[in-house]
This record gives C-alpha cells, structure tokens and sequence, in this order.
C-alpha cells in the first residue's frame, strides 16, 4: 500500500488508493487503535478486483484532528466529504470497529450515496453491548488512568489478540506512532461519545435500506458477538457472517475469509438484495 495526503475541509488527510477501472468501488474506514494498515493483507487480492480507497479518519492514523468531528454522526458526515472529494461514487464501505456505527449512520443518513456497507466489530446497538477496554473507556469518568499507561503498551496490549496473523513490525510501529503525543486519547473521545450517539443511531436501524454485510468475530472480546446477532435480526437486507475462532481483529486475523466474503459480497451477493420488495 503506497500512502499519500490530501487536504479534505481543512484537514491533512491520509489515504491509499488503487483504481484499475474495475466495475465496484469499495471504502475502507480505518479502525481505532490502527491505520490504513489494517487492510493491508487483504490490499492485493482486493485490488485486482475492485477500486479500492482507504481513509484515517480525522484524528486516526496519521490524519489530523478537529474536536467537532469526535462524534459518530459528524464523523459520517465526513465520509460523505471524503466520497464526494474523490468523486468514488456509490461506494462499499467497510467499517470494521468505529466505523461499524459510523458506516451505519451513512447508510441511515446517506443512502443515495452507496451501495452496501459491510460492517463487524463495532458497538451499535443500545442499550450498548460492550465489554473489556471499550466498556472501560466508555464509562470511567475520565481518561486520566489511561493517560498513566504508554501508547506502545495500550496499543501492544489490544493487538495481542490477535492469534492467526502476524503484524509486520512497520505496521505496528505506524499504529504506534500514529497515536503518540497525546492523540490516542483524544481519538477515543469518540467512543465516550458513544453513550449518546448509539441511541441515536438505534433508532434508525429497522430503517436502513442499504443491504449489509456483517462480519463479526466468534470471540469478539470488546463487542460481543451478541451485536451481530442483534443486527441480523433489525436489519431489513442483511447477510450474517461469523468467524469461527477469531477475536475483534477479523479484517486481519481472519484476513483471508474477511476477503472472500467481501469478493463474493461485491460480485454477486449484495445484488440479490437490490431486488425491489414486491408488495400486494
């Protein structure tokens, strides 16, 4: 993946981008703690079959940050800045993480804009089904004892569970360095933001009528699994997928069914639910 920055409203944005004129565009929102890296392993295959953008939002990765913009709504108020920047229309968009709600409140908020999302890993549902580090975050008062801890160790310490894939170290090291000096915990005001975005964000999605894939690990430590389950059965068009064995990491500990779900998903199974609804 070659990285590269553009000014989006103001804001330094990094991106990666291949386009080979292939019929599908498909989005990539980076996750919280890491990068546009994250989707490295599955960046080849990918890009021999759909265009491809992956963006750090505001305030992740190595994109700067702006205060207004730590909330799940604006966030996918900038998602749409960023398709129309490009001019990648009607994209996929692959929110795994934050951007699970977030790719939900663009298909809420958004739908003329994309074709389907395919989301997995992310609280978006209330009352909030969290656990571990995201139910601590989410609840401590502040992020004062977090502070205590280095970035290298906070970061280190979610990574590690990861079971099937080995992260190269100049990736880790971009998360790490990514997030130093502060940044980490400002970024994660967006998942204090939670306790009043998800409520807004649950009452639209027995609504959504963009059709979704959901790719959720088996073992999800931090949003349990019970949120996919919650999802298939709220959505209108929806294909559940869970991955056996695999923790929150699915888009690299899984990489290689992450990918084959996203091939089949683009090429032929996300059309099976543009067919119009027939009524009497």
């Amino acid at each position: 993946m070659k990285t590269e920055i553009i000014t989006i409203d103001g804001l330094r944005i990094r991106y990666a981008a291949s386009s080979k004129q292939h019929k599908e565009n498909l989005l990539f929102l980076s996750p919280l703690p890491e990068s546009v890296f994250a989707f490295n392993p599955m960046w080849e295959g990918l890009s021999s079959q759909f265009n491809l953008l992956a963006i750090d939002l505001p305030g992740f990765g190595k994109s700067e940050a702006r205060k207004d913009l730590f909330s799940v709504k604006t966030m996918a108020d900038f998602v749409v800045k960023i398709i129309d920047h490009f001019k990648f229309e009607m994209p996929h968009i692959v929110g795994n993480d934050i951007g699970t709600p977030i790719a939900l409140f663009v298909a809420a908020l958004y739908p003329q804009k994309l074709k389907s999302i395919i989301a997995g890993g992310g609280a978006c549902v209330y009352p909030l089904n969290i656990d571990g580090a995201l139910k601590q975050i989410i609840e401590a008062p502040n992020l004062d004892d977090f502070r205590k801890i280095p970035v290298k160790d906070i970061i280190d310490g979610s990574l590690s569970g990861m079971k099937h894939y080995v992260l190269p170290d100049e990736i880790r090291e971009d998360y790490i360095s990514s997030y130093e000096g502060g940044k980490l915990f400002e970024s994660m005001e967006i998942l204090r933001a939670y306790k009043t975005d998800i409520p807004v964000l649950d009452k639209y999605i027995n609504k959504i009528s963009i059709p979704v894939l959901i790719i959720w690990g088996e073992k999800d430590p931090i949003a349990p699994v019970i949120n996919a389950e919650i999802l298939h059965e709220r959505l209108p068009k929806n294909k559940l997928i869970i991955l056996e064995d695999i923790g929150h990491y699915t888009w690299e500990d899984g990489w290689e069914r992450f990918q084959a779900a996203t091939s089949s998903w683009l090429n032929v199974d996300y059309k099976e639910y543009m067919i119009p609804e027939i009524s009497n």
